[in-house]
């Protein structure tokens, strides 16, 4: 394993799914927020990636020997990133699976048994050498099918991206699920895909430069992108526009605490009925039995601890205040 051959300065292909709005562990905030440390010379945060990510890497060369195997690929494991001219994006290409020279074409049918799933149809034709991608997961197989394929950000987008910047027709995402099951799915290039990457990374290259942020995905994403406030700053006159969303703060937050006296005055008057006793049962309107339970919460032992002292230090808050 090479490993990675791109710079933060600019949008890679790992990264797509992120600025897509596709990715579960980060937002375009974030990443938009990496290269602009990047562009001012900054070091990178440090890398807070689960443990699995680390055996993705140890594991990847397997996964892709035993890839091309199964679709009878010689590999390459590239040692340079690949870049198209007149698209911001690079890749980091796990590997390349080289068609043998003598075929023009070859045709690819799912075949469960073998592991193999061709996406958005039971077969596929193909010609030219594969971008090949390796992934690692705890999670269970999908759900086997015609529609059977894994989620955009494990390895999709990703893989659409290094067709674009390779300039090759067709590629192969290899997912070994809980160490135990390889599944390789085999797609064509997505025109409708590489017209919305090529519109996202044309859009985040401007961005970059202001820069200028994303609409934020929540509170905490907010609170990330503008992470220090200007004690000093006068204060914003907010655009009248955003009055409903003050009052639409406001009434939610009366709501909530109705909704938690409510709640607290229903239990206490349960718990009055339950006594001493752990369960007890009540008839619904449509004749279900309806269990309702006030058990005991136990704790272990725990030995006396001396906090350490801790710097003090600051962060934005995630929710706003209003007055």
């Amino acid at each position: 394993m090479v490993g990675k051959l791109t710079s933060d300065t600019m949008l890679s292909c790992s990264r797509l799914p992120a600025i897509l709005g596709l990715s579960p562990y980060s937002t375009p905030n974030q990443e938009l927020n990496k290269t602009v440390r990047a562009l001012a010379g900054e070091p990178p945060e440090p890398w807070a990636g689960a443990e699995a990510a680390d055996w993705g890497n140890t594991f990847e060369p397997l996964i892709l020997r035993e890839m091309c195997m199964r679709l009878s690929l010689d590999l390459v494991e590239p040692t340079a990133p690949f870049k198209r001219k007149g698209i911001p994006l690079a890749a980091s290409i796990d590997g390349l699976g080289i068609m043998p020279i003598a075929e023009v074409a070859r045709t690819y049918t799912t075949d469960p048994a073998r592991g193999i799933y061709v996406v958005g149809g039971r077969s596929i034709t193909v010609s030219g050498d594969a971008v090949l991608e390796s992934k690692l997961t705890g999670q269970a197989p999908e759900r086997e099918g015609d529609d059977d394929a894994p989620p955009p950000h494990r390895g999709p987008v990703q893989l659409q991206g290094c067709m674009i910047c390779s300039n090759l027709k067709w590629g192969a995402v290899g997912v070994l699920y809980r160490g135990t099951q390889l599944r390789i799915y085999i797609y064509g290039a997505d025109q409708l895909m590489h017209a919305q990457i090529i519109e996202a990374c044309e859009d985040f290259e401007r961005r970059k430069l202001g820069p200028d942020w994303y609409a934020p995905k929540s509170g905490l994403d907010a609170a990330k992108t503008w992470s220090r406030a200007d004690e000093d700053a006068p204060p914003v006159i907010l655009p009248h526009e955003l009055l409903p969303v003050v009052e639409g703060i406001i009434h939610a937050q009366a709501s909530k605490k109705a909704i938690e006296a409510a709640l607290d005055k229903c239990n206490a008057a349960l718990m009055e009925a339950l006594c001493n006793h752990t369960e007890g049962h009540i008839t619904g309107a449509d004749g279900r039995v309806i269990t309702v339970r006030w058990p005991m919460r136990s704790y272990k032992a725990q030995p006396e601890k001396i906090v350490p002292a801790k710097p003090a230090y600051q962060i934005r808050q995630s929710t706003v205040i209003i007055q």
